[in-house]
């Protein structure tokens, strides 16, 4: 069903990989996906992908302050010198699906949970085709749905101290893509913006996401954009089987894993609020009724 979609929104998916490396020299990445919206480099993806980094403004910011406590320029020299969290983040990169790409101009709201922003450069010969967004009119509870994401693929990196940057290890890329469908279940309003102009809608599929789509497209066989993955939500079924296991018995709690995406609705309402071009399945976009829950 979704062989022709997944084949276009391959080539406007593309994965984002965070590399950090900690006071202790301890170095981790971690990937999720963005979607390229159009030829002027715009993309669009989850705002939890920026945590990692506020973490590390934080951490840097901390490091500083303690650093120069230590060195006796606040305090006494004879006060015992405050310890450095090991695990607070001193290097931090993404790497944005091309080496000579950076992402500017970055609008997040983690209350939304979205991110966009302009990679620059861009070479518009990078992407073939750009995505079309469905008009929110049309979502309906029951449609059969895709996501697409770079799960299932650990990422090794190492840290070149005289460059002062990460190197990901050989055979690394390209990242294998990995579809995952599920049915459109739900759709879960959360209210508004901080700012009260944006309400903020939510998608709920039948299948979880996988670590890895965060920030990918989830889209219809049509290959419209439906709204992006940005977690996985588990609802009790208030099934209790029970188990043996090394022979002991243990009570299971059974849950069933539901994907929650932003709602192309919400999605449509930030692009047109950055002035953020991209291709409307409905044109303009016409206001429909959407079934909720809260």
């Amino acid at each position: 069903m979704f062989g022709e979609a997944c084949e276009k929104a391959m080539k406007f998916t593309r994965p984002v990989i965070t590399s950090t490396r900690t006071y202790d020299g301890t170095v981790s990445s971690s990937c999720g996906a963005f979607v390229i919206l159009n030829d002027d480099g715009w993309i669009l993806t989850a705002g939890h992908i920026f945590d990692s980094f506020m973490a590390y403004k934080d951490h840097a910011r901390k490091i500083k302050d303690i650093e120069e406590q230590n060195s006796g320029k606040v305090f006494d020299r004879n006060r015992p010198k405050v310890k450095i969290d090991p695990k607070w983040i001193t290097n931090h990169s993404f790497w944005w699906g091309w080496d000579a790409a950076r992402l500017n101009d970055v609008f997040v709201d983690r209350k939304i949970d979205i991110a966009v922003g302009r990679l620059q450069p861009f070479e518009k010969k990078w992407i073939t085709e750009y995505p079309t967004i469905k008009d929110p009119a049309r979502m309906k509870p029951g449609t059969s749905l895709c996501k697409l994401g770079f799960p299932f693929t650990k990422i090794n990196a190492t840290f070149d101290e005289a460059s002062k940057s990460f190197r990901l290890a050989e055979g690394t890329l390209p990242l294998p893509l990995f579809p995952i469908e599920g049915m459109h279940t739900r759709n879960i309003a959360q209210g508004k913006s901080g700012d009260g102009r944006i309400d903020i809608l939510y998608v709920e599929t039948s299948s979880p996401g996988i670590r890895g789509q965060s920030g990918g497209p989830i889209f219809d066989k049509e290959c419209n954009i439906c709204g992006i993955q940005l977690k996985t939500n588990h609802m009790p079924l208030d099934f209790k089987p029970e188990a043996q296991v090394d022979g002991r018995k243990v009570i299971e709690n059974q849950f069933l894993n539901l994907g929650i995406g932003l709602h192309v609705k919400t999605i449509t309402d930030v692009l047109r609020s950055r002035n953020i071009e991209f291709r409307s399945e409905g044109g303009a976009g016409a206001e429909g009724e959407y079934k909720i829950i809260s």
